[in-house]
């Protein structure tokens, strides 16, 4: 077997980095997403059905993010292609990237806010210390 023959069945890194540099964005981005909605989530419940909602909203932020990071770096792949080429060239190639941004990202971002608003939520006391029923 000559050596033709073996780089044949052997990748070459450039193929290695495109695959790679886009799963690190994503899981960047996802860990990014998950850490800060882990911080900044409102309280909900406590107990299974509140640990159960606060996990799956904070994955589908999570997600979201990743996915919203994902089009961005591909969409900016594209742009560094186009180089102004065609009808519309970056224009075309912006609103197109644009367009699956909000596809993709938006729907999980908007079943993450349904999610949210479904959860139930965490007893908060009356703001000036009153309770109501004691009136």
């Amino acid at each position: 077997m000559g050596a033709q023959a073996i780089s044949a069945y052997v990748r070459s890194t450039d193929q290695y980095e495109d695959v790679a540099i886009p799963a690190a964005v994503f899981v960047v981005c996802f860990i990014g997403g998950v850490w800060a909605s882990t911080i900044w989530l409102p309280g909900l419940a406590r107990g299974p059905v509140g640990d159960v909602a606060f996990f799956a909203i904070c994955g589908l932020i999570g997600a979201g993010l990743g996915v919203v990071g994902l089009h961005i770096y591909l969409t900016a792949r594209e742009l560094e292609g186009t180089n102004g080429l065609g009808l519309g060239g970056n224009s075309v190639a912006l609103a197109s990237g644009l367009l699956d941004l909000l596809q993709g990202g938006g729907t999980v971002l908007g079943l993450a806010t349904i999610a949210y608003l479904l959860a139930p939520r965490d007893e908060q006391p009356p703001l000036n210390g009153n309770d109501a029923s004691d009136e």
